[in-house]
Formats: C-alpha cells, sequence, structure tokens
C-alpha cells in the first residue's frame, strides 16, 4: 500500500505531496514526491494530513462502557468491541484502558476491588489476536486501599498491567484540595444530599494508607518488570520528591505550575488531559493545560475522561497555542510511546516501525478524520462529511 498525495507528518517535519509507503505492518519508505506507478490499493490523501495513530496513556472510558448508568451493567464482550469501534473512529490505535481500583466498597462498582480485578483479566483475554486497535491496561492503585495491595503485586509479576499509577484521593489535597469542589460532585455528579456528601469527605479524610515503604515496594517492582510508574494529582514539590524516589517517570495533572515545573526538571514526563485544554481549564479548578503548554512543561497529553478530545487536542495546539503542528501531534503520538516504552515500534511515522497511520482533513480548522491504518491494515474509514465541506489543504 500507498498513501500519497498527503501532508505527511514526521516527528520534525511535514512533507508535502509526499508517499508513505507500507509494506505488510511497517512503513518502507517516505518520499517527497508522489509516486511513479500507482496501484489498485493504494490511496489518495487528496491533500490532506498523514499522521500517526494515537496513543492514549490515560482514559477512563472503558468504566461507561460497562456502566453507563448506576443501575446499568453490561457485559464485558459487548462493552469492550463496541468501544473499540468508538476509539478507532477517533483515531486512537493504541489505548491504556485505566483503571480505577478504589476499594472493595466504593460506590462506583466498575471501581470495586472484584469488578477491577476481573477488568484485567478480560482485558488481557479479549485484547489477544487480531482487534481494530492495540490494547493495554493502566492500573490506577488507591493507596488507601490497603486489602488490594497483595493482588496487585501479583498482577505486576504477571504482567498483566501495562502501566501503574498510585493514586490519593483523599479530600483536602492532589485533586481534591478544594473540598467545595469535591462537595460539589458528590451532590451534583454523584446525586448525594449536602449532609451525605459532609459525612464521606469527613470519613475519607482519615481513612488509613497503605505504608510509605510498601508504596515504595510496589513502586519499585513495577520499574523492575518494565512498567512505566505514574504519580497522579501532584501537588507540592514534597510529594513530588517523594514520588521520584519511588521512580515514577510520568507525573500525571501536576496540581499546579511550580509542581508542573519541578516534575520537569526532575526529568519526568509530564501529562494534562486533553478536556482540560480544550474547555481551557480543570473542571477540579487546578492547573490550566493550556498555561502549561504555554510554559513549555508539558509532554503529552491524554484523554482523561473524553477520548475524542485528543485528535481535537492537536489542532488546538497548532492553531491556537502556536505549537508547530508536528510538534502538536508528537503530544499525542510520539511523546506517549517514549513515556510507555513503546517508541521503538509505535509513536511516529518513520521507516521500520508498525504502520499505525491516520488521514485527517479539515473543516474550518476542526480535524475531520476520514481513514485508520493499523498495522498496515484499513480498519476504519469515514465518509460522514461531503468532501466538499472539507478543506483538502491543497495549495
Amino acid at each position: 500500500m500507498k498513501i500519497y498525495h498527503g501532508k505527511i507528518v514526521t516527528p520534525d517535519q511535514v512533507i508535502g505531496q509526499g508517499t508513505l509507503s507500507i509494506e505488510d505492518d511497517t512503513i518502507t519508505a517516505i518520499e517527497k514526491a508522489e509516486p511513479a506507478v500507482i496501484e489498485s490499493g493504494d490511496i489518495d490523501a487528496g491533500g490532506c494530513w498523514v499522521m500517526p495513530g494515537i496513543l492514549d496513556s490515560h482514559s477512563d472510558a472503558i468504566e461507561i462502557e460497562i456502566e453507563p448508568r448506576p443501575t446499568s451493567k453490561f457485559p464485558i464482550e459487548l462493552s469492550f468491541f463496541e468501544l473499540e469501534k468508538k476509539l478507532a473512529s477517533e483515531g486512537i490505535t493504541t489505548i491504556f484502558h485505566s483503571i480505577s481500583l478504589m476499594k472493595s466498597n466504593t460506590v462506583r462498582w466498575p471501581r470495586q476491588n472484584e469488578t477491577v480485578f476481573k477488568l484485567i483479566e478480560d482485558i488481557d483475554r479479549l485484547a489477544k489476536g487480531s482487534r481494530l486497535i492495540r490494547h493495554k491496561t493502566h492500573l490506577r492503585y488507591e493507596i488507601a486501599n490497603l486489602d488490594a495491595a497483595a493482588k496487585v503485586e501479583d498482577l505486576i509479576r504477571q504482567g498483566k498491567i501495562n502501566e501503574f499509577s498510585l493514586t490519593d484521593h483523599t479530600p483536602g489535597q492532589g485533586q481534591y484540595r478544594d473540598l467545595e469542589v469535591q462537595r460539589r460532585l458528590l451532590v451534583g455528579h454523584r446525586h448525594y444530599s449536602e449532609a451525605e456528601a459532609d459525612a464521606i469527605i469527613r470519613e475519607t479524610m482519615h481513612q488509613p494508607k497503605l505504608n510509605p515503604e510498601a508504596i515504595k515496594e510496589l513502586a519499585h517492582l513495577a520499574v523492575r518488570q518494565g512498567i512505566p510508574v505514574a504519580s497522579h494529582d501532584d501537588d507540592t514539590l514534597e510529594k513530588l520528591l517523594v514520588i521520584h524516589d519511588w521512580k515514577a517517570s510520568i507525573s500525571e495533572f501536576p496540581i499546579t505550575i511550580e509542581v508542573a515545573r519541578a516534575a520537569k526538571d526532575m526529568g519526568m514526563f509530564v501529562v494534562m488531559g486533553a478536556p482540560n485544554l480544550l474547555l481551557g481549564k480543570s473542571h477540579s479548578n487546578n492547573l490550566s493545560a493550556g498555561e502549561a503548554v504555554r510554559e513549555g512543561l508539558v509532554d503529552m497529553i491524554c484523554s482523561d475522561y473524553y477520548p475524542s478530545s485528543l485528535l481535537h487536542a492537536v489542532f488546538k495546539l497548532h492553531y491556537d497555542l502556536g505549537m508547530t503542528f508536528p510538534d502538536a501531534v508528537n503530544m499525542v503520538t510520539l511523546n506517549p510511546a517514549r513515556a510507555m516504552k513503546l517508541n521503538r515500534q509505535l509513536g511516529s511515522l518513520e521507516i521500520g516501525k508498525k504502520a499505525d497511520v491516520l488521514i485527517v482533513a479539515e473543516n474550518q480548522k476542526r480535524p475531520v478524520l476520514q481513514t485508520v491504518i493499523v498495522d498496515g491494515k484499513k480498519v476504519c474509514q469515514l465518509t460522514y462529511l461531503a468532501p466538499d465541506h472539507v478543506d483538502t489543504l491543497v495549495k
């Protein structure tokens, strides 16, 4: 297969009117010209962007797919396959399903211990064989979940976790350092009364947590197993030093600009959410992704809770925040691949790498995804917008 007449986005430049050649599942050539011979099966990109498939390091989407309503629990097989179609149609070719291991008795069923352990096994089983996209597991372990520590250690040793993050949602720090934000969430989103919300906050403020040495041992075990370790909602420099001692290489959603800068100085990958970037603010009143990007403190963007935001984030970074198009694309492709230790095969359009390719047109500076290719095979073709309403970028 050859993809020609496109704007090919490599890690450091855009090759206009270029041709990308694929054999089997691998990129074999990138040329600054159209092919001498066009064969059946070759794709005319029509002057559109030709960019690598998106790698999403943090997505809660699977939780919503298995439980779209508090009383509606869908089978994992149905949820997995339907979500996969949605992710492919959003340009995500490698997904890290972010699964939150909160507590056995937590209100949200997808985050209870028994559900999470089964979900990890199911994803490991369903991800094998012929799939539309690649599926990985990102376990988010709440350090107040004392009962789960032994099982988490087993999962790390068994290689069923591909990214490991440690979370602490205790009120008064981290994501919920502003107690009013958590109170509004409990009342407005979880439908508790104000009295019930206050009682939950009081109770969880004083919950016991795994001891620091045990947390460190789990993190170091993951590192030895080659699993990237991430922190979550870092809000103080002191906490960041502790996290650095865990050998964590990723700082997810730092709460302040000072913490983001310190994480960057420590050589960590700094992650912000695409919804935050598109909306112009954090839903928890924490650090704005746009502000952090303008300060040069962000390495990668994840979808967090809204997968369709990632491709839009690329265009936001380019048109509104002034990034070059390759740098904006790297934020959702090459940089996450580096953080996840997958960059030898994934994350960029380079000879010898896997042929995960998107063909993307534009409509008033918004992305219009047309074609998704994974491992050299076309897995998604979208024709929902008539060609005469799309800017083909031909000059």
